[in-house]
């Protein structure tokens, strides 16, 4: 195995935990809402926040780690790439929205359920809120994945446009679904 095959290993694989962890939470949290489940919700809850800093954040960053390293060590791939500068600011948003604002939300829904002993409906609004737009960070991280398997250039103007639609009809979307679901008092 060459360096470069090892470093793309390993950026796959660090890709496939990532994505493929939060895709199975937002599926258990969605069967839970169907079935408008609470508990369900609250166990979700628990352990996505549980996770954050112990999975997610060191997945996501060892998935820029061994990207970046990918560029590097390349004689074909380059920071002057589309594609390339897609998916860094694809996941910096991901990256700064789970830092900024989901892992400082989870804290917040963990302190009202400990000091209220247990998902109250304004918690509980909270977390299905978080759950919204957690979906949306999930589109942003999805185009992501398409950027890197397609690895556009400025003359593909249709799919970039594409991808911009898919974010801005999604962002409008879990915006709307979120506004729903402001609790009372938080």
């Amino acid at each position: 195995m060459s360096r470069y095959e090892f470093l793309l290993f390993g950026h796959i694989v660090f890709v496939i935990l990532w994505v493929g962890a939060g895709t199975i939470f937002h599926v258990l949290g969605a069967r839970a809402e169907r079935a408008d489940d609470n508990e369900g919700i609250e166990e979700v809850f628990k352990n996505v926040a549980s996770l954050g800093t112990t999975f997610f954040l060191p997945s996501s960053l060892l998935v820029l780690v061994f990207g970046l390293l990918l560029v590097w060590d390349s004689d074909f791939w380059s920071f002057s790439q589309l594609w390339i500068d897609i998916g860094l600011a694809g996941f910096a948003i991901t990256f700064l929205t789970g830092l900024l604002w989901i892992k400082p939300q989870s804290e917040k829904i963990a302190g009202m359920v400990e000091r209220d002993g247990g998902m109250t409906p304004v918690s509980l609004a909270l977390a299905r809120r978080m759950v919204v737009f957690g979906r949306l960070d999930y589109v942003v991280l999805y185009l992501v994945v398409a950027d890197m398997v397609a690895k556009p250039t400025g003359d593909d103007v249709l799919l970039l446009v594409t991808g911009g639609v898919i974010l801005g009809v999604s962002a409008a979307y879990f915006a709307s679904r979120a506004r729903a679901l402001v609790p009372a008092t938080a």
